[in-house]
């Protein structure tokens, strides 16, 4: 059984392919996602939106990186950071249904795991940076199961 863990690994994946190698993304879903997770319907279809939603809302989700970049380039920033920051950011603006918490939690372990011991640190410093001016802009926009801890976001932004 996969995990939407798993289904973020493998977007990862799938996106630094992308940013390294180009191609159309029908080829990195197909060959990096589709083979992983095709025994679980429900995590293979949140794998292939995520993917396809962040590779599609690319220059919007780098402008909200690029803005909280202090002293740092985005092509600078090692491929599998840039792809975990992309995707995350992605989560915040498009998938309504994920709290900010779990998104930011995921991409810290994912990050972890793929990247520098300092990668953690690093990313998180990001999207929370993200995640306040998302908040504070009215862009984030949280329903239903989304919406929690959206209480503990508005009392750091106050």
């Amino acid at each position: 059984m996969s995990s939407r863990r798993q289904a973020r690994e493998r977007v990862m994946q799938a996106l630094y392919a992308r940013d390294l190698a180009g191609g159309k993304p029908r080829h990195h879903v197909y060959t990096l996602i589709e083979p992983e997770l095709e025994g679980d319907p429900d995590v293979l279809e949140f794998a292939q939106a995520l993917f396809k939603t962040t590779a599609k809302n690319e220059r919007q989700i780098d402008i909200y990186l690029k803005a909280h970049l202090d002293n740092w380039e985005l092509d600078r920033i090692s491929a599998i950071d840039r792809a975990v920051l992309r995707m995350a950011t992605c989560e915040l603006l498009h998938f309504e249904d994920i709290p900010p918490k779990v998104t930011i939690d995921e991409a810290i372990e994912i990050v972890k795991r793929f990247s520098t011991p300092k990668s953690g640190d690093f990313v998180n410093g990001i999207l929370d940076s993200v995640l306040m001016e998302l908040y504070t802009s009215g862009d984030l926009n949280k329903t239903g199961r989304g919406r929690v801890g959206m209480d503990a976001i508005a009392e750091r932004a106050s």
